[in-house]
């Protein structure tokens, strides 16, 4: 076989060998890939052992109409064992009790802070997100999702904890509850291989996040950069784009372990899903240069890999064993480290259907891409008018 593919070589055109050349190339860019940013994140998902010093901890809720979330999460939160630990609330002008069962809790426990925005405003999420962060006391702060109804004590333990003094950022994980409809599920893959996407590029000098729930870091560093500033009037992203403007390779600790996972319970329907993906397009739009090229790479050589594949197998067809043997050792190591991460973050019966989804979707993607980038201008063009 190994003579017949080298006469085979000998007599390939100028067309088929830069196919094959080119194919070989984006075999080996994917492959190393893999070894460099997701095989890392998989070697930095076990826990470590928790030390005895804590960093004191503001956690941060910003609630709109959250009244049964309020009563169920916030008493777990806040019976957890850490009396250094305080809770501030910002009320987004809700509509129903919510204020109400807040002013109960309060009378409960003492820890809690409250505040509220008094009428309905424009980027209301970031004005009471600053509230917060005004409000708040102690060195670290994170942003927790009110909808995470189990807290527990061990996630407490690893994002309390202290850190070295050049770490100003704790990265963790959120996912969101498993059921069986269909966009659940999809969201659940986005959402797992954007944060795992967000952690190996933070591992490999290009830090950034894409959610910023479960994200422990310094509150003066929002304090230094002088807030929101000229970001405020992003409609998808919010303390992202503040945490993207300091976070760095340096700076960054990962605490991707089955301890610091948060889960939230709510309900995902196809526009949550499209969401998701219009705020990572937009995250990606406010990073620096070389992250934005990295990551453009990246989508460019997803799309083209199984292009050039398939086209060898069109233009030289004789040489499918070493396609197929280097296809199947690429998957098969993808398969590994998704499947440990998967099991690591307790994402549950998504293996099969994640493997699908990250063949069809930078395809999807570009499509999207395209579109939601041209409804984007238009609006503003509508806007200018």
């Amino acid at each position: 076989m190994i003579r017949e593919l080298l006469d085979t070589f000998n007599t390939l055109t100028t067309i088929q060998l830069v196919v094959l050349v080119v194919a070989a190339l984006l075999w080996l860019l994917r492959f190393l890939y893999l070894l460099f940013f997701p095989l890392r994140v998989l070697v930095k998902t076990k826990a470590k052992p928790v030390t005895t010093e804590k960093a004191p901890l503001s956690v941060l809720m910003v609630v709109r109409n959250e009244e049964e979330n309020c009563r169920e999460t916030l008493p777990r939160l806040l019976n957890l064992e850490n009396q250094d630990m305080e809770v501030v609330v910002v009320d987004d002008y809700s509509q129903d009790n919510t204020l109400s069962v807040l002013g109960l809790i309060k009378q409960r426990y003492q820890r809690i802070k409250l505040s509220s925005l008094s009428q309905e405003t424009r980027y209301s999420e970031k004005l009471a997100q600053n509230i917060a962060l005004k409000s708040a006391e102690k060195d670290w702060v994170l942003l927790y999702p009110v909808s995470a109804q189990t807290p527990t004590q061990d996630w407490l333990n690893e994002m309390d904890k202290a850190t070295a003094d050049p770490v100003l950022v704790k990265l963790a994980y959120t996912t969101v509850a498993a059921n069986n409809n269909r966009f659940n599920k999809f969201y659940r893959i986005e959402n797992f291989f954007q944060q795992v996407r967000s952690a190996s590029y933070s591992l490999n000098g290009l830090a950034f996040v894409y959610n910023e729930e479960n994200v422990a870091f310094k509150r003066a560093e929002y304090f230094k950069l002088g807030g929101f500033g000229t970001k405020i009037q992003e409609p998808y992203a919010n303390l992202e784009l503040v945490i993207n403007r300091f976070i760095r390779k340096e700076n960054v600790e990962l605490c991707f372990n089955e301890k610091s996972i948060l889960t939230k319970q709510v309900v995902v329907d196809g526009s949550a899903f499209k969401d998701i993906v219009r705020k990572s397009i937009r995250i990606e739009k406010h990073l620096s240069k070389p992250k934005q090229f990295v990551l453009l790479l990246d989508r460019l050589l997803q799309l083209l890999y199984p292009l050039f594949a398939a086209l060898v197998l069109l233009l030289a067809f004789k040489f499918w064993p070493v396609v197929a043997i280097l296809v199947v050792v690429k998957l098969l190591v993808f398969m590994l480290i998704i499947k440990i991460l998967q099991k690591r973050l307790n994402e549950r019966k998504l293996f099969i259907t994640s493997l699908v989804f990250s063949f069809i979707m930078p395809f999807y993607k570009l499509f999207f891409r395209w579109n939601f980038n041209r409804q984007s201008k238009n609006h503003k063009w509508k806007n200018k008018g």
